[in-house]
């Protein structure tokens, strides 16, 4: 775990970007270091908000007690991270408790301090304001596709410019609305009301609908990805993602009208594409976040692959610990490549649209992609057998009854037959995810089966994609993988958010693994430039005194 100095801290906080030198000094001189053990309470729900923390060292959780309920931990924050600002910005008593979960040191940075260098940099003030408006929304909110540990640290919907915007229309249909009644009531013609009427109940509907609208849109930036979410009511419900390892640079793109109001794009450039948060509040703040927490990643990889370097030359230097435990015997062994099998038995031709089979998770298009496909022969053969059972009750009488059961039957033959032939091509499409790589399989019954197969260490960034009133309320639409400079689709499968977060943390554990095992690769490495180098000294260590006594 990283530890910090006040000067670190302050450089690398997102709304002290713009502060010089001079003053992060200054600055740094007025922080008051305050450490505390395991279990130690640093901030108590409930009470006056009188400073705001810097991590410097070690963990703290975020936790929040609402009524009788149980105590919910929010979130655990890390070096780096900062705490009690949203009370001081908004006035208001601590909405969490913060608790240290290990050893843990802080810098304090006291309300009048902090006061007195607000006042000189109002740019500063600004996107902590932005930051503690964040945290404030995210604390509101629940998204059900956040990992366990995942924190939030930028939260922001469009600008209130673009809500306002919206709004024009319905508000032109009130007024529209109320010139009516009032020229009805002066010439005392009922149709002018009943119009009036339904302009205003338009207006009323259409203003309400454009702010629900502007409500479901948000733009995130967590400590492990950035995230788009836009929805329209009954039409469109759409999620993008980039994992902030593949974040290549970010820029800020605005116009008049937006440096007049304060609001902008932030355009967020990845392997793939761009992630465009577009007319966000304060551009800049949300820029400075996405940075801030993209470079600690980077940050952390560093550490990581340091502390790997610095753990072989001890163990290399340590000869009493040089036998390997059996757990990291086991943790250098890579695990075995799974292809993808296919299901067999009920599970290849029930109903299931989900299931996993030693570790590989097995997705089929939704069932409502099925009953589109069989509709037709559906209705065909309840028809036929509808007619059949007329016949037998008497109330038809066309033919004789053999004839009519020749016929009923020739005609249900290919019907079935053309039922069990969609089923079967809906059944064959299926889409999988390894611990090595995901699986597009395509196959027409009787027909040549398509196959396509990417890695997982491929995977650039995902989207989810439900269009419809029928996918939203029915939870299925489209799951795209970007692969380079191709795309994977899951097309029409049940619960594309949990598709998506399932390939996220396939990936992530994929990652993982591989990161274990390229960490023992350059120790084993390390370990024989050691021996090298030990034997060539210690070659030379014997060659001077045979030197010596020549």
């Amino acid at each position: 775990m990283p530890s910090y100095e006040p000067g670190e801290l302050l450089r690398n906080a997102h709304f002290l970007r713009e502060v010089d030198e001079d003053d992060l000094e200054s600055l740094g001189t007025a922080l008051v270091r305050e450490d505390f053990d395991q279990g130690d309470v640093i901030l108590r729900q409930g009470t006056r908000a009188q400073a705001m923390y810097f991590i410097a060292r070690g963990e703290v959780d975020v936790l929040r007690k609402q009524g009788e309920g149980p105590v919910q931990r929010l979130a655990t924050l890390e070096p780096g991270d900062t705490f009690g600002e949203s009370e001081l910005i908004h006035r208001q008593p601590r909405i969490a408790t913060v608790r240290a979960n290990q050893p843990t040191s802080v810098y304090r940075w006291d309300r009048s301090a902090m006061s007195n260098f607000m006042k000189a940099h109002p740019k500063a003030l600004t996107s902590l304001r932005f930051s503690a408006k964040s945290r404030l929304l995210a604390s509101q909110l629940r998204f059900r596709w956040l990992a366990e540990d995942e924190v939030i640290y930028g939260l922001s919907r469009k600008h209130s410019v673009l809500l306002y915007e919206g709004l024009t229309l319905p508000i032109f249909l009130l007024f529209g609305a109320s010139a009516l009644v009032w020229y009805g009531l002066a010439q005392g013609g009922s149709l002018f009301l009943w119009i009036a009427g339904g302009l205003a109940l338009a207006g009323v509907a259409l203003g309400i609908w454009r702010w629900i609208d502007w409500r479901n849109d948000y733009y995130i930036v967590t400590d492990r990805r950035v995230v788009w979410l836009e929805k329209i009511i009954g039409i469109y419900d759409s999620r993008v993602e980039s994992p902030l390892h593949m974040v290549l640079s970010v820029s800020i793109s605005t116009d008049v009208l937006g440096r007049t109001f304060g609001y902008g794009d932030v355009i967020i450039r990845t392997y793939t594409g761009r992630v465009i948060f577009r007319n966000v509040e304060d551009p800049h703040a949300m820029a400075a976040l996405v940075e801030e927490h993209w470079q600690r990643v980077r940050a952390k990889k560093d550490d990581t692959d340091r502390e790997t370097l610095e753990h072989i030359v001890k163990h290399r230097l340590e000869p009493e610990t040089d036998t390997l435990e059996p757990e990291e015997i086991e943790e250098q062994v890579p695990a075995p490549e799974r292809t993808a099998p296919r299901p067999d038995g009920l599970a290849r031709f029930g109903f299931k649209v989900r299931f996993e089979e030693k570790g590989v998770i097995t997705y089929r298009k939704h069932w409502a992609v099925l009953l589109r496909e069989i509709g037709l022969p559906s209705m065909l053969i309840m028809l036929v057998v509808g007619l059949l059972g007329a016949r037998l009750g008497g109330l038809v009488t066309v033919s004789t009854l053999s004839n009519f059961f020749f016929f009923t039957g020739a005609a249900l033959i290919p019907l079935f037959s053309w039922w069990i032939y969609r089923y079967v091509d809906w059944a064959n499409d299926i889409y999988q995810i390894t611990a090595e790589q995901i699986v597009d399989v395509y196959k027409k019954p009787l027909a040549r089966e398509m196959r396509k197969v990417a890695p997982l260490e491929n995977v650039l960034g995902t989207e989810v994609d439900r269009k419809g009133l029928l996918g939203i309320m029915l939870n299925y639409g489209d799951v795209i993988t970007n692969i380079g400079t191709e795309q994977f689709t899951f097309e029409g499968v049940f619960d594309p958010i949990g598709v998506q977060q399932d390939i996220v943390h396939a990936q992530e554990t994929f990652l993982h693994r591989r990161t274990d095992r390229e960490r023992s690769q350059r120790r084993d490495e390390m370990v024989e430039l050691l021996d090298i180098y030990h034997d060539q000294y210690a070659s030379r260590d014997k060659e001077r005194p045979a030197k010596s006594k020549g």
